[in-house]
């Protein structure tokens, strides 16, 4: 993977973008059900990778984080639990702020940004032509997405290629030169059956080609395996 641009950039969070109470402990993968969840002003993180955390608190997918540790990735593979209140007034957008300041507070993590060439999907036009049809005047716009199907009265290429990116296995870029709103729905099953790409040709006229992109990447200088408690 060729390096484009090299940024390094020391850690600045604003002490204003921290929870109010967080607690960290490591936990053995397997040993209980997965996942991310904001409840109110709390947040649990359960039996999550460090890497996939790390891919939450940069807001980009755990594929782009990169580490300088020596010897086998552990980021992947040890998991932990983490429960975090939010301060008074604080919004879902300031969760990846808080969780670069956790990490920094209790993981002693470092890092710096380079921009690499890095495996991604271009959504372009089909052969058989656009199958999405435009958007009516007064279409509501954003997403529904349920397990296997996504729709929208009225998105943009930019708008499903962000929503592609969090489904499929790596980043998705807009490459169909289309700038209207469109409505669509499209349904897939997990492979061996219709598989999200062929949906995406069949259903919607658009096709996913692998090639490589150049990207921010997030680089961990240093991070602990045992978190610090307050």
């Amino acid at each position: 993977m060729r390096l484009f641009i090299l940024c390094l950039a020391a850690i600045t969070v604003s002490h204003a973008a921290e929870f109010e109470a967080a607690t960290g402990r490591p936990n053995q993968c397997g040993t209980s059900p997965a996942g991310m969840r904001l409840s109110g002003s709390q947040l649990t993180i359960a039996n999550a990778p460090l890497q996939r955390i790390a891919g939450a608190a940069f807001s980009i997918g755990e594929d782009r984080i990169d580490s300088l540790l020596t010897g086998p990735n552990w980021m992947t593979t040890e998991c932990y639990d983490i429960t975090a209140k939010l301060p008074a007034g604080a919004t879902a957008a300031q969760l990846p702020a808080m969780l670069q300041a956790l990490l920094a507070a209790r993981f002693g993590m470092s890092f710096h940004r380079e921009t690499r060439d890095v495996p991604a999907y271009a959504l372009v036009l089909a052969k058989s032509g656009l199958k999405a049809q435009p958007a009516k005047a007064g279409g509501r716009s954003g997403f529904r997405i349920r397990p296997n199907h996504i729709e929208s009265e009225s998105a943009t290429m930019a708008g499903l290629t962000d929503k592609l990116s969090r489904l499929a296995d790596r980043p998705v870029v807009d490459k169909t030169n289309l700038t209207g709103s469109y409505a669509f729905q499209l349904d897939w099953e997990p492979d061996p059956g219709q598989s999200l790409y062929t949906a995406i040709q069949e259903q919607l006229g658009l096709k996913l080609e692998a090639q490589k992109e150049p990207m921010e990447v997030v680089v961990i200088d240093q991070i602990s395996k045992l978190p610090t408690q307050n």
